[in-house]
Formats: C-alpha cells, structure tokens, sequence
C-alpha cells in the first residue's frame, strides 16, 4: 500500500474476547487480545501514509463454527435452523441489548462502514459489535 501512494485500508477481525477476559480460552483470547494491539500500533505506524488500519471485535454471531463450538458434548455437529435460533436466543438472554439478533450482515455492515469514507478520521479503532456485552457483565461459564 505504501508504494502505491499510501492510500488503503486494513480491517482486521478481533472478538469481545480481545476486549475483556473470561469469554473464551486462554490462547484464543491471547490471540485476539494481539489482534487489537496490532491494530492500534499498525495505525500509528501506517497512518503518515494515509493508510487506515481498523479491527472489529464481534460477540456471538450464530455461524457453523460458533454453532458446533456452544452445541452440547452430546449432540452431534449440527447447523439445522433449530441449531442456529436456540444459538441465536442464547446470545439474545446474554445481550444488554435486548431484542435484535446478532447476524453475520451486521459485522459485514461494520466493516464497510470502517472502509468507506464516512470512517476517513477513525484510525486504530476496535468497533466492538456486541450487544452491550463488555460494557455490562463477564461471562466467566462461557
């Protein structure tokens, strides 16, 4: 990017758990925790170019993995629809924000909001995407 003019932008993909600990395993969130960090200093590195350098941190989405990963030890690998709404109620009782469901368009949505224009002053941010979890409880039996 640096030797096309410097014009760019680098979104990365972190999670709640890179925000607050107890909501994964220890190397997962050592993993998302480098995501942030490498963010922050990615942009103050990459910003005299013009580059902007972002990450989103989501918190449940009822995708394959996520769906298999919550499923019980005695169900088999599972993503039916039934798998996929008693994910998604589950992250709806764990939300502050009750009501709307986390889907994967929404972290889509943020991350065309962080590559278009509109974020041309936001540089080494961490858009957390979650439904109020961090800002209210810590869910250490996840």
């Amino acid at each position: 990017m640096i030797p096309r003019g410097g014009v760019g932008c680098i979104i990365s993909t972190a999670s709640v758990a890179g925000v607050m600990g107890g909501l994964g395993p220890h190397a997962y969130t050592a993993s998302k925790h480098a995501i942030v960090g490498l963010t922050k200093n990615t942009a103050c590195e990459l910003g005299r170019f013009g580059i902007k350098v972002n990450c989103i941190s989501p918190f449940g989405v009822a995708t394959p993995m996520l769906v298999n990963a919550w499923r019980s030890d005695d169900e088999e690998d599972d993503e039916s629809p039934e798998q996929v709404e008693k994910t998604e109620e589950f992250v709806r009782g764990l939300a502050n924000l009750k009501g709307p469901t986390s889907r994967a368009k929404d972290i889509a949505e943020a991350a065309l909001y962080l590559a278009s224009d509109e974020s041309k002053y936001v540089r080494g941010h961490n858009l957390v995407v979650d439904g109020g979890i961090t800002t209210s409880r810590n869910y250490v039996s996840l």
